[in-house]
């Protein structure tokens, strides 16, 4: 695909703030025709621009309410490894997002669970039962500042 313009920019802005927004709307927020629109939104899809689209549930809505920064630091870091720690991490539904990092820390992990005893429980019966854990260290959301999903291009 050739480079994005400055249309492609405003097509991909849009979309991230409503990814709901037809072409029509689309068409008349940019004053093109909906043929353009649609043919650049599929070519912004096909390249990888455009990724997936999702519909954002606000966690304690549905009850969980508490949010989990754990820090682990690895036994073994072999490709295999750290591969399955990947894998089994990746499995875990209350993992919501996984990092291999560099630092102090081998991942970060971002968690959510109900409450502190629904995490006590997913610490006890799932994560330390996963082969590899040296160690890990868990940081406790008191509130969110900024949770922003919007790339400004």
């Amino acid at each position: 695909m050739k480079p994005l313009d400055d249309t492609d920019y405003k097509i991909l802005n849009l979309l991230q703030l409503n990814s709901r927004i037809t072409i029509r709307e689309l068409s008349e927020k940019l004053f093109l025709s909906t043929t353009p629109i649609h043919e650049r939104i599929k070519k912004l899809e096909k390249s990888g621009y455009i990724q997936k689209y999702v519909t954002l549930i606000d966690p304690k809505k549905i009850g969980q309410k508490l949010i989990v920064y754990i820090s682990v630091i690895l036994n073994d870091h072999t490709k295999s490894s750290v591969e399955k720690f990947e894998a089994e991490v990746n499995g875990l539904d209350e993992v919501m997002e996984s990092y291999y990092v560099s630092g102090n820390s081998d991942f970060l992990l971002k968690v959510y669970c109900k409450d502190m005893d629904d995490y006590h429980q997913f610490v006890v019966e799932k994560f330390s039962v996963i082969q590899n854990i040296a160690r890990f260290y868990s940081s406790f959301v008191l509130t969110e500042s900024k949770v922003d999903h919007h790339f400004k291009l």
